[in-house]
């Protein structure tokens, strides 16, 4: 599923109205004596090298006149909601802090973090952290093709922290009393940001099982298919995500291990791969640092049954996608062989751990590759989905075509497909219409023609863009195996 333009150009415009707001602050000096304010001894400081960039943070590295490093790093202006920034910080700094305390997991601490309020530079929240020297994992171990993949271990972490699951938390007591019940998570947050569909419901209200969890979140997706405009590109493509995101929806009880479907929920971290450990060197892997803890929440510890990381991409890659019938994609194998050399080191290192004779998260993760719920979990972790998605393929494979519809849904006499495909086109060529013109003052923002605030103020203040949205009632909630509708105003 590709992102809604309407809000995602408007998102980008608004990016580069704060990298120019960064760029001011940098120009006139204000930046480290600002930043020297929070050291202890208010030492001052200066910027060594350029921004390091991702996909929803900018960062600079700051050395003090006693040659202490820091990370000074804000969530990028147009990439993170400015409703949900605050909270993506004080997350993030809860996580690291909990980390910190309670293991031996390398984690930067923390010096200081802000809300945006308290950001006398107008750049929004912030975390200053030490700066931790190194190389990232991601840049070592790219090679699709690498004869000898590397096993990599810190011998000096405590046998208890290398599982985290180990940890068990109560989410909403202590630093996190003050944020609200239902997770700020990366799925979520980028449906409503680039896709333009707000799909949290109440946040006060929690979740008792690891199946109204999933439910929730499937919940999720289907409001944004129904929501988004551009949710489908098709007649074909419409019918087809009908069906299949109204089968998953009868498959998700049958993908809960009874394990885990009632006990505590774990720490989860959404963005959790290996651009986040830090090595020493090429030459020498010890991991001195795990960094970027960002959408870390407390949810389901089934969750740890699919380690999508080992992708080392998001499984919604659209160069990975299916059509019906199709082979998987060339990066399947691969993606099956990372997963037994996983599995494999896994419990060689659950072996030596005393109390552990269960295998617990090995057995977690044979047991979602054994019953399909592994690719459930790649696709309740992210949003844009679709049938052709590389998790929803590998789903459908792994019953079979003719199992899958036995045992879902049969839509042979429906005409509910078709009525929900031709909506969807409606709203599709309203909304490349739209797009039209959105382009149009974009190329005239670019130009320098018309200015940033006005595109903005154009687009995200002026317009409304829900007039695009579907009638069609959009299953929402899922509660007590009951299924409530939402009506979704024209």
């Amino acid at each position: 599923m590709q992102v809604n333009s309407l809000v995602d150009t408007v998102h980008d415009v608004q990016d580069l109205l704060w990298v120019d707001k960064v760029a001011g602050a940098l120009q006139t000096g204000r930046l480290c004596p600002w930043v020297s304010t929070f050291h202890p001894d208010k030492l001052p400081c200066q910027v060594d090298g350029s921004f390091y960039n991702g996909a929803y943070n900018a960062g600079l590295k700051v050395v003090f006149s006693d040659g202490t490093a820091w990370m000074v790093r804000f969530p990028r202006g147009g990439m993170v909601s400015t409703e949900h920034a605050d909270e993506k910080v004080a997350m993030e700094v809860t996580a690291l802090t909990l980390i910190r305390d309670k293991t031996t997991i390398p984690v930067p601490k923390v010096q200081a973090w802000g809300l945006a309020a308290s950001n006398l530079l107008g750049l929004g929240p912030f975390i200053m952290m030490d700066f931790i020297e190194g190389v990232s994992l991601s840049k070592i171990l790219n090679d699709p093709t690498a004869e000898k993949p590397t096993r990599l271990m810190r011998e000096d972490i405590s046998d208890k922290d290398i599982i985290l699951t180990g940890l068990a938390v109560c989410h909403g007591r202590g630093a996190e009393a003050q944020s609200p019940v239902r997770p700020l998570t990366y799925k979520a947050h980028n449906i409503l940001h680039v896709g333009g569909v707000d799909t949290f419901g109440d946040r006060s209200q929690g979740f008792a099982t690891t199946t109204e969890y999933f439910q929730h979140v499937f919940g999720q997706d289907w409001k944004q298919l129904v929501q988004q405009p551009n949710s489908v590109f098709g007649l074909y493509d419409g019918k087809n995500n009908y069906k299949e995101f109204k089968r998953l929806q009868v498959l998700i009880p049958d993908l809960v291990n009874a394990k885990y479907n009632s006990c505590k929920f774990k720490l989860i971290c959404d963005d959790l791969g290996l651009a986040n450990l830090i090595v020493r060197s090429e030459e020498d892997l010890t991991v001195v640092g795990v960094v970027d803890l960002e959408w870390s929440y407390i949810g389901p510890a089934q969750l740890f049954g699919s380690p999508w990381w080992l992708l080392q991409d998001r499984p919604i890659n659209p160069e990975w996608d299916c059509h019906l019938g199709d082979d998987p994609p060339k990066m399947a194998p691969r993606y099956f062989k990372y997963l037994e050399i996983f599995l494999r080191i896994l419990e060689e290192e659950e072996a030596k751990m005393p109390g552990n004779e269960e295998r617990e998260l090995s057995s977690l993760i044979k047991w979602s590759q054994d019953s399909g719920a592994m690719w459930l979990h790649m696709i309740l972790s992210n949003g844009f989905n679709d049938h052709r998605t590389f998790p929803f393929t590998h789903l459908r494979q792994h019953f079979g075509d003719d199992a899958w519809v036995k045992r879902t849904v049969d839509f042979s006499n429906s005409e509910e497909p078709e009525a929900f495909a031709v909506q969807k086109l409606s709203e599709l060529d309203k909304h490349d219409k739209a797009v039209d013109k959105l382009e149009a003052d974009k190329a005239l923002v670019d130009s320098g023609d018309m200015k940033k605030e006005d595109f903005i103020a154009r687009y995200l203040v002026d317009s409304d863009l829900t007039s695009l949205c579907s009638p069609f009632a959009v299953k929402t909630e899922i509660k007590n195996d009951e299924v409530l509708s939402e009506e979704v105003a024209v």
